[in-house]
């Protein structure tokens, strides 16, 4: 193999590997190897170019994870939302294993008949609910398993009944709720709860009627 090349300028025969020409004095390295600084500089731009787009891209994915989470957690919210439909008093609620309708709610300042009578403590004031149920299922349904029926304040706190509240005004209504017995199947009952809140906070609105039994909940705004 020849040891010589020809001058990139003059032509002339000259060893490989020489920097310059012996004839012409001219320089035979190629611009990358005469500025190696700039070479290397070149070389760290290209380098940094490369890596932020990679970043760049992670960036997206991750913003693309991040929104994608987000969307999936409001329709998740929203499909939360849906499960609690709002009802007026007087229309059908059907749950699991019973069809409940709402027949009154009424702010009460005493609750009771002619001989046994109760009033709120100071500050607060009844709310009366009077309902009834139906079995839809194919079987008895315990007592301890009728629908829950709850009050519901602006904040989403949950009033359970007064028991001695709700014993009184049965005096006054006469409900016909099964207290030990099975409710058999087709079988409809009347029932009432009596709840004592604060009259100032039942005043500023935003109380609801919370209906709940198996997979199923309903609301009746109230206020």
């Amino acid at each position: 193999m020849s040891k010589m090349k020809n001058c990139k300028v003059c032509g002339n025969q000259i060893a490989k590997g020489v920097n310059k020409c012996v004839h012409c004095g001219k320089d035979q390295r190629n611009f990358f190897m005469k500025h190696k600084i700039i070479t290397i500089i070149l070389g760290l731009v290209i380098l940094g170019g490369i890596g932020s787009g990679m970043g760049g891209d992670k960036d997206n994915a991750t913003k693309t994870s991040t929104a994608s989470t987000k969307e999936t957690t409001q329709s998740k919210s929203a499909e939360s939302k849906k499960e609690d439909p709002v009802y007026k008093v007087g229309d059908v609620i059907k749950t699991d294993k019973f069809e409940v309708t709402i027949v009154s709610i009424e702010e009460k300042a005493q609750v009771g008949g002619e001989y046994i009578k109760k009033t709120p403590s100071e500050g607060g004031t009844y709310i009366a609910v009077q309902f009834q149920y139906k079995n839809i299922s194919d079987k008895p349904v315990g007592s301890f398993s009728k629908p829950s029926i709850n009050l519901t304040d602006k904040s989403g706190t949950k009033y359970k009944a007064d028991i001695d509240a709700s014993s009184t005004f049965a005096t006054e209504v006469n409900p016909d709720r099964k207290i030990v017995s099975d409710l058999n199947p087709g079988i409809t009952v009347k029932d009432a709860d009596v709840f004592e809140i604060s009259k100032d906070s039942y005043s500023k609105g935003g109380w609801k009627l919370l209906v709940a039994e198996g997979s199923k909940k309903a609301n009746i705004n109230i206020n």
